[in-house]
C-alpha cells in the first residue's frame, strides 16, 4: 500500500529539510530527509513514498538527475523541484523531465502547500484507480 502522506525532502541544507516538514504538517504529511541524491535513492528503494521534493543542487549531483530517475523507476511519484537558483530554463528542463511542478526559494507556503495537496490527492485517486482496476 502507498502511503501518500510521506514524503521524501532531498536537499542538503536541514534547516530547509526542517522547514518545508514544518510547512507541510498541516496537512498530515510525514517527511524522509535525505541530504543527497544516492541517499535519495537508497530511501527510494527502501520505503514506499507518495511524493518527492528536491532541492535543484545537491552535493554529488543534480535534483534534474533525481527527476530524471524517479520518472523511469517510479513513474507515479510525483516530484516538486525547489532551488534558490532557477530560471525558467530550469524550471522547463524539470517539468520536461517528470517534475510535478516547480518553486523558487524563498517558496510562497499557501502555494507550496496548495500543489503538495493536489499532489497527493492524484497520487491517492491514482492509487485507489489501480487497485480498482485489479478488483474488478
Amino acid at each position: 500500500m502507498i502511503d501518500a502522506r510521506t514524503a521524501l525532502i532531498v536537499d542538503d541544507e536541514a534547516d530547509i529539510r526542517e522547514l518545508i516538514e514544518m510547512t507541510l504538517l498541516p496537512l498530515g504529511v510525514s517527511c524522509q530527509p535525505a541530504e543527497t541524491l544516492s541517499a535519495a535513492r537508497i530511501l527510494l528503494k527502501r520505503q514506499t513514498f507518495g511524493l518527492c521534493i528536491t532541492d535543484l543542487r545537491l552535493p554529488d549531483g543534480s535534483g534534474l538527475d533525481l527527476v530524471a530517475y524517479i520518472q523511469k523507476q517510479y513513474p507515479n511519484l510525483p516530484v516538486a523541484v525547489i532551488t534558490a537558483h532557477g530560471n525558467v530554463e530550469i524550471a522547463v528542463e524539470a517539468l520536461k523531465r517528470g517534475a510535478s511542478d516547480y518553486f523558487s526559494k524563498p517558496w510562497d507556503n499557501e502555494k507550496l502547500l496548495i500543489e503538495i495537496g493536489r499532489m497527493i490527492s492524484k497520487r491517492r485517486l491514482e492509487t485507489e484507480n489501480r487497485q480498482l482496476k485489479r478488483a474488478l
